[in-house]
């Protein structure tokens, strides 16, 4: 089950239920005279950073069947680059880090990546409570 602080790629959630959030949480402080800080991440090339052994590891410890990691294992090491310059091809370079962007798995895998994030920062307790919720990082 992904973190509750996850909104991209779940099902009834978008980025605008975030924005609504983040929007919430920041009149109900400012309205009651606190002041508000904000630090943001840049996730546009997310996709391309997930390391493959880091995330293979994580789907076995969410206990997902051994036989599916193998499967999804098999599939992305099987990844290479080849650049053709000047009619010339390159040797073939291992890829060993990035889920397919347009694969059907590829927002379910970074969920799986993503979500050991989002709940060390939940259990840290660093940032806003509203009310008895943590929205510490949205």
């Amino acid at each position: 089950m992904p973190c509750d602080l996850q909104f991209g790629f779940k099902v009834k959630s978008s980025c605008a239920h975030a924005i609504f959030l983040l929007k919430q949480v920041t009149d109900y402080f400012v309205t009651r005279g606190s002041n508000v800080y904000l630090a943001a991440l840049n996730a546009c090339k997310a996709f391309d950073r997930v390391n493959h052994v880091k995330l293979f590891g994580l789907m076995l410890d969410k206990g997902l069947p051994g036989r599916l990691v193998k499967v999804v294992l098999d599939w992305y090491g099987k990844t290479v680059s080849i650049v053709k310059w000047n009619g010339c091809f390159s040797h073939s370079c291992i890829i060993k880090s990035g889920i397919r962007q347009g694969g059907i798995l590829s927002p379910a895998l970074f969920n799986i990546y993503a979500d050991v994030l989002l709940k060390a920062l939940k259990k840290s307790d660093y940032g806003s409570h509203f009310g008895r919720s943590y929205v510490g990082c949205v």
